[in-house]
């Protein structure tokens, strides 16, 4: 994201032709969440005088992104659309929606504008099993988060969405028309985005596509599919952690519901096994979400597997188009996670296919206690050293130097990893910059991140 020096002046000319009862606008405490890859997110404050009064409105900028992004094609014209519309005629939760801008040259990409609203996101990286407000919540606030989302992803799939005008999103015929759509996207994402070349080979992902294709059903309905859907795109009040609202629109269609509830469950599979972690205490299973899911809707869930399968390969391709931009600014990426990651292995496995290669997390961490691993540290700059982090069987130590067959290597400078330990600098835009490379057993950085943050300086 451009920083608000860069595109301050152009913004608050903009916002003065939208406000033109407001003086003395201005822009302050420009600030960024660190969520996601896929999109741009700005936070700041609108400040003017009305009548002679101060006053004070908090926004949030999502723009395109700047470079290639994650999708082929980024239509915030329709994200801008679904949750004004949600907003003003539902009440599924959503922020309040201000200005949407198409013309490029305001800021260099497109843009809208909606207020900010005052809670906490479960984070992705790390994950929230392992750090942040969902690991810090007690097991019956993590399990209220959880039916809150679920809730909400009720109140969704009942929304009439031909009477609201959510068509613009495309209807489906009958049939399987509503699977033949997605796969038909998903099938162009892989083999005219993913792919450099047609030599590029990504074996897993290319034999789960023809599975699915042999096996695509006809959906008993089709309704407003959030896309997205997961904890970690719910916005949760402060401190009682109702919902406040439903982010991230960006991945929004008209489909098959169980989509919705598929994506849901892998996306917090990746969050705890991906990163070898176990499902904190009051994360709901698979079958009581969708006993709750059932009951509330009064629809039967019918074709889960099918669905499980399709949200893995969505998630996986999103996952290679996510690494190679990182490699494509530079940032050290393997090449073999590129086909062997958490989503490969895991097709793997549903669909009983050669695996991609060895496992990360061949055994899934239950605690400290049971550990015994080593996380090399490396600080880089002049001022740089060695030093790695020895647990054995829940006693952890400091050591200077290096170590053999360390699970986890850490590569960062001293100034930005104190940053990160402070909150100041956020962990997931730290790597995605390059500041910050981690290479292994990244879950090790969660479950030890207590006795990381106190011995890292001695």
């Amino acid at each position: 994201m451009t920083d608000v020096p860069d595109i301050k002046a152009n913004l608050e000319a903009w916002l003065r032709k939208k406000m033109p009862a407001a003086r003395e606008l201005t822009i302050s405490d420009p600030r960024k969440p660190g969520m996601g890859l896929s999109s741009e997110t700005l936070l700041f404050d609108i400040q003017w005088k009305e009548k002679g009064k101060p006053r004070k409105m908090g926004v949030v900028l999502r723009s395109a992104p700047r470079t290639r992004g994650v999708f082929p094609e980024y239509d915030l014209g329709a994200q801008f659309r679904i949750m004004k519309i949600l907003k003003e005629k539902t009440d599924v939760p959503v922020a309040e929606m201000l200005w949407l801008e198409e013309d490029p040259s305001i800021i260099g990409v497109p843009f809208f504008l909606m207020k900010s609203l005052e809670g906490d996101v479960p984070q992705d990286f790390p994950s929230y099993h392992g750090s942040g407000m969902y690991f810090e919540a007690t097991p019956e606030m993590r399990r209220k988060m959880w039916w809150g989302t679920v809730d909400s992803i009720v109140k969704i799939h009942k929304l009439d969405w031909r009477a609201l005008g959510l068509d613009f999103l495309g209807v489906p015929g009958p049939g399987t028309d509503p699977v033949d759509r997605q796969l038909a996207y998903w099938d162009r994402y892989l083999y005219h985005w993913i792919k450099d070349s047609p030599e590029e080979s990504h074996p897993t992902m290319e034999a789960t596509l023809e599975w699915l294709k042999k096996n695509r059903y006809a959906p008993e309905r089709v309704t407003l599919c959030w896309g997205d859907a997961r904890i970690g795109n719910t916005l949760y009040s402060r401190p009682d952690r109702d919902v406040l609202a439903i982010m991230d629109w960006e991945m929004a269609f008209i489909g098959d519901p169980e989509c919705d509830l598929a994506w849901c469950f892998t996306l917090d599979k990746q969050a705890s096994a991906g990163y070898g972690l176990q499902p904190l205490e009051g994360t709901p299973t698979a079958e009581e979400v969708i006993e709750r899911y059932e009951r509330l809707s009064g629809w039967k869930v019918k074709n889960l597997f099918f669905n499980e399968v399709m949200a893995t390969f969505r998630f996986g391709l999103t996952v290679v188009a996510s690494l190679k931009n990182l490699q494509s600014k530079g940032i050290a990426i393997p090449n073999d996670m590129l086909v062997n990651n958490f989503a490969t292995q895991r097709l793997a496995k549903l669909l009983g296919l050669p695996a991609p290669g060895p496992e990360q997390y061949a055994e899934v961490k239950t605690g400290r206690e049971d550990l015994t691993a080593a996380i090399q540290f490396h600080y880089l700059g002049p001022d740089g050293y060695d030093w790695y982090l020895l647990c054995e069987k829940g006693k952890v130590s400091r050591h200077m130097g290096r170590v053999e067959n360390p699970r986890c290597t850490v590569k960062v400078s001293i100034a930005d990893w104190k940053a990160i330990l402070s909150g100041k600098l956020n962990q997931l835009d730290a790597w995605s910059s390059g500041k910050l490379v981690v290479d292994g057993d990244n879950g090790l950085l969660s479950l030890l991140k207590e006795d990381i943050a106190k011995l890292s300086f001695g």
